[in-house]
């Protein structure tokens, strides 16, 4: 772990730990191809990762009673843990959305620093890649998705993008198929988010995408439950968010805004 400095800012670590929140939803497709993944944090002390994994689905502003399934990898037998390694905690909904929270490990490129916390503070953007074999699976249920990149613009996230398929022996002409949205003739068929998608020789399917992290209902105190996070309802208003507006006069919820 990075030691800490100046105003209990963290060291720059070799590594960054992010918490990766992957929604399947079966209500809507059976075949488990349709599916949202975010990052929902990004911390350099790996047990800072874990406890906001824990908490990941109730900081998004679940709770319990919105799932028939909720359970976490550290209160469970091992040999009745069957959602694999990776996984801290998995839930189901009444309607078949199966929720997945684990952690995607990834070099620290840009020297990003944590906070005393241990988590990497500003609202980051990140490039991500979906990887699809459909030679395995023709209707797309066996897919992966993981951080190609973390930075602290929107601009610097989609200028990686173009680039996070290539290097100095890999070319646009290396694949089957290379599609950039700038470039693409017609409507694009892929979504807002992803910016590029290849086809590689032997059959996978590469999307890349931008995402910011997503409207987090953890930071929401208010100043009539002693400043901690309450179960008063939020006005941020995204679909993130469960809640409503708290009524309390001066919540600094109530004063929130996304």
């Amino acid at each position: 772990m990075a030691a800490n400095g100046a105003n209990g800012v963290t060291e720059a670590p070799e590594y960054l730990f992010h918490v990766k929140r992957t929604i399947t939803d079966f209500a809507e497709d059976k075949s488990g191809a349709t599916r949202i993944t975010d990052i929902l944090g990004t911390f350099t002390s790996l047990a800072a990762a874990k406890n906001a994994a824990r908490g990941a689905l109730a900081a998004e502003g679940y709770i319990k009673d919105d799932f028939e399934v909720l359970e976490q990898k550290d209160e469970a037998d091992s040999d009745e843990w069957k959602h694999g390694d990776g996984c801290l905690v998995f839930a189901k909904a009444p309607r078949g959305q199966e929720f997945d929270v684990r952690i995607d490990t990834k070099p620290n490129v840009l020297k990003l620093k944590g906070n005393a916390s241990g988590e990497v503070d500003g609202f980051l953007h990140y490039v991500l890649q979906t990887t699809i074999d459909y030679n395995n699976d023709r209707i797309g249920g066996i897919q992966h998705t993981e951080v190609e990149g973390t930075y602290p613009t929107r601009e610097a996230a989609f200028i990686a993008a173009h680039t996070a398929l290539l290097d100095d022996e890999v070319t646009k002409e290396s694949f089957a198929e290379y599609d950039e949205k700038e470039q693409f003739e017609g409507e694009w068929p892929y979504g807002d988010e992803v910016l590029v998608r290849a086809v590689g020789q032997t059959g996978e399917n590469f999307y890349i995408s931008v995402k910011a992290q997503p409207h987090s209902h953890k930071g929401h105190a208010c100043s009539h439950h002693g400043g901690k996070t309450c179960e008063c309802p939020c006005t941020k208003t995204d679909e993130g968010c469960k809640r409503k507006a708290c009524k309390h006069d001066g919540c600094e919820a109530s004063k929130s805004s996304h």
